[in-house]
């Protein structure tokens, strides 16, 4: 499996690299991928990209449980938006490798993340410290 997941640890609240596709903040895990390839994008990618639709998402203070909505992907999946922004799309892969839909995955994923999101909205500090951490690590050129 590839090393792809950004997490923020409730101690000390800087990322770390996971052996799965955990996507968790603040100690809270919000949902885990568990296909190495979903909608045309690995493992790691759709890791990324989801911390950084988080933690957009999570700039607004009056983020509320109801806005946390699941919507179809046309013909490819489904997808949990929280005010009209993206923060996940779900594919038939990686509905498949949780044994359920991708509607089904969505609205399990979505539950959840309705009990967990709102209360990070009052823990900008989640962001500040994650985004210095990894604005700080050594650029690779090639």
């Amino acid at each position: 499996m590839t090393t792809a997941a950004l997490s923020a640890q409730s101690d000390t609240n800087h990322p770390t690299q996971l052996q799965s596709g955990l996507v968790g903040l603040g100690g809270e895990t919000l949902f885990i991928f568990k296909s190495e390839y979903d909608l045309d994008k690995d493992m790691k990618t759709r890791v990324d990209d989801s911390h950084d639709r988080l933690r957009f998402i999570l700039n607004n203070p009056k983020l509320k449980s109801k806005d946390i909505t699941v919507k179809k992907l046309g013909n490819y999946g489904a997808k949990i938006v929280a005010n009209g922004q993206l923060i996940v799309p779900i594919g038939v892969q990686e509905a498949s490798a949780h044994s359920a839909t991708p509607m089904q995955l969505a609205k399990d994923w979505a539950f959840h993340l309705r009990q967990v999101l709102p209360k990070l909205t009052a823990r900008p500090d989640l962001f500040a410290q994650s985004y210095a951490r990894l604005s700080s690590r050594p650029v690779t050129r090639r």
